[in-house]
């Protein structure tokens, strides 16, 4: 459903519709932009097509503008990676080397999900640096919270995939993010610079993303099995 600029939504479909070209509108400027701080809302309103005062109906601030954003890209992402770790087969612990193939399997299942999701990384990276400081607590709050039962939930796919109890792969998770951080910091600058990182000079600074990920998520997976007492025979 569109709304038409100018016009006042006013059903709850409208509304929803409205807000979803509110975000669509932040993130493609913030695609281009080297960082949040260089978004402003009124940028956002004409991209949207709608009135300042528009997006602040739907967002008091551009912290919770973006914290929204957040939320959409994450929970589209959690998408993503349920339906990756779904097409996986399950560990085989009683096999052997089957840790090395778990750990490619699930380390792929989480690239894939960032390659499905570009912002992910980004918006991720950008959440726990400049971003969070400034939000308000309760909807931070709010936001994670509504979070931790899709996490339960990729922990069980998770461990499936790696062969792990639940609570096990549980503590596995927040490691994936740790990762994706790690990795976007490193290996994908920000868009005004990415030209600097393509001058042959340069070659030993540009990194990929997916692969240094990949590796990454693979090794710490692969400690993690490695730790885990053997079975009594």
């Amino acid at each position: 459903m569109t709304i038409a600029p100018g016009r006042r939504a006013r059903s709850t479909e409208a509304k929803a519709a409205r807000r979803e070209a509110i975000l669509d509108a932040a993130r493609r400027l913030y695609e281009a932009a080297p960082t949040i701080e260089a978004v402003g809302i009124e940028e956002v309103a004409r991209a949207a097509g709608v009135a300042k005062g528009t997006v602040y109906l739907y967002a008091p601030s551009k912290e919770a503008l973006f914290l929204a954003l957040y939320e959409r890209t994450t929970l589209a992402w959690l998408n993503r990676l349920e339906a990756r770790l779904a097409a996986k087969s399950a560990a085989d612990p009683a096999r052997a080397g089957y840790a090395a193939d778990a750990a490619r399997a699930a380390a792929a299942a989480v690239v894939g999900a960032c390659t499905d999701v570009p912002l992910m990384a980004r918006l991720n990276a950008a959440l726990h640096g400049s971003l969070e400081p400034r939000l308000d607590a309760d909807a931070l709050y709010a936001v994670k919270i509504g979070m931790i039962e899709r996490l339960n939930g990729i922990a069980r796919d998770l461990g499936r995939v790696l062969g792990l109890p639940a609570r096990e792969a549980a503590e596995v998770v927040p490691g994936l993010f740790v990762c994706m951080i790690g990795c976007h910091h490193v290996a994908m600058p920000p868009p005004n610079l990415a030209g600097l990182y393509e001058r042959p000079e340069m070659a030993p600074y540009r990194l990929d993303f997916s692969r240094l990920m990949g590796n990454s998520l693979r090794d710490m997976f692969l400690g993690r099995l490695a730790a885990r007492p053997e079975e009594p025979a």
